[in-house]
């Protein structure tokens, strides 16, 4: 009789998390082609699981809706978490907690965010869990006692960086370091994005929640100063359309900006090119490490993109988010922490923000200091297939 096929589910609970959990996904499926692989994404559903489940033909299972959050209700912030709650979010939760406790017979489960997510999975499913944890580290804050005391219950944590694994193992957790598996996906293909000969290729990572739209209007506007103080050079933005992103709602936020793109079908990943002044622009879908790998620094507003970029060697410039004072006072210092010197928060008025791109992109020794941080606090790629062989090892020794 031939062995059974391992059966794994994988939860993420966020987009970013989303994304690492499709890297996973193909890396198991490269290790065991035969494994039973379904992905529950918590927080956005099918939208945040995006191409990484087409890729790796991972089935996206379980109960989600977008929330107006879009999963950023951490540290208490009161104003989306309630947000959140007139959307549906108790119900939601109540469903989702459900469908976990039918997952009994799962061989393994891997929790792919931060400890709720593995809470709910060790709490709910009681079946052996192996926790990616990405949501903390020691360059920020560390995990509390009452983290630290659900995360013992894994079979096994990766943390996300050398200093959270020693700091979780001191404390008891069956913590290591393997690789920080946001960098698997950050591969470049080699395609060809037509960016104009010359030109100075800068990327735009607009994030994938709901103010996405918004940044890259406001980015447009920023690049198009940097164009004019930076002309006869010409200038190309790169504007990442992350998955499951609105792609009309993106291309009405370019138009108000200055910026008519229309659908672009000769070159695979390129959705659209056009310009605003004497900025070119390319709306760029699925060849995200190709944009990075193409441009000398990144505007970002992401959470996980301005860290793959960053882990690249790109000097990733951010400003406060628009329109959300709460999220300003912890997300993004939050990243800056973890990040450090890759990362510069401009403030976040046009011709100011454009002077500062200016000045960074003048200043190559400040340059490569970032480059060179960015790449050190990031870490290499290659944890994918290391937490891919534990699950499939922890998978097999409990039927």
């Amino acid at each position: 009789m031939s062995p059974k096929a391992p059966n794994i589910l994988l939860v993420s609970n966020g987009y970013g998390e989303a994304a690492i959990a499709g890297y996973l996904a193909a890396a198991i499926a490269a290790r065991a082609p035969d494994a039973i692989v379904e992905h529950f994404p918590m927080v956005g559903g099918p939208d945040a699981a995006g191409a990484a489940a087409d890729a790796t033909q991972t089935r996206v299972v379980g109960p989600a809706a977008r929330m107006p959050s879009g999963g950023l209700i951490a540290y208490w912030n009161i104003r989306n978490l309630m947000r959140d709650i007139g959307a549906g979010l108790l119900s939601l939760t109540a469903r989702q907690f459900a469908f976990l406790r039918r997952q009994r017979a799962r061989d393994a489960i891997v929790a792919v965010g931060d400890v709720y997510c593995a809470a709910a999975c060790l709490v709910f499913a009681r079946r052996p869990t192996v926790f990616v944890a990405t949501a903390k580290s020691e360059y920020v804050a560390g995990h509390s006692g009452l983290e630290r005391a659900v995360a013992r219950r894994a079979r096994a944590v990766f943390a996300r960086d050398p200093a959270t694994a020693a700091a979780l193992a001191a404390q008891g957790v069956p913590a290591r370091y393997a690789g920080n598996l946001m960098m698997d996906g950050v591969r470049p293909t080699g395609a060809d994005l037509g960016e104009p000969a010359g030109a100075l290729a800068i990327a735009v990572l607009p994030g994938s929640r709901n103010d996405a739209p918004a940044n890259a209007s406001a980015a447009i506007r920023r690049l198009v100063l940097v164009a004019q103080m930076l002309a006869p050079r010409p200038v190309h933005a790169f504007i990442s359309l992350a998955p499951g992103a609105d792609q009309a709602a993106m291309l009405a936020a370019c138009a108000q900006a200055g910026a008519i793109l229309t659908p672009s079908g000769a070159r695979a990943g390129v959705v659209a090119t056009g310009s605003a002044g004497a900025l070119t622009i390319s709306l760029v879908s699925g060849l995200f490490a190709d944009m990075l790998s193409r441009s000398v620094i990144a505007l970002g507003q992401a959470g996980t993109a301005n860290e793959q970029a960053a882990g690249l060697g790109l000097p990733v410039i951010a400003s406060s988010p628009r329109g959300d004072p709460a999220r300003v006072g912890w997300y993004r210092m939050r990243q800056q922490r973890l990040l450090g010197d890759a990362l510069l928060v401009l403030p976040d008025e046009d011709r100011e923000f454009a002077h500062g791109v200016v000045s960074l992109l003048g200043d190559g020794p400040r340059m490569r200091m970032m480059g060179e941080t960015g790449r050190a606090r990031m870490g290499g790629p290659g944890g994918a297939d290391e937490v891919a062989q534990a699950v499939l090892a922890l998978a097999s020794h409990h039927p």
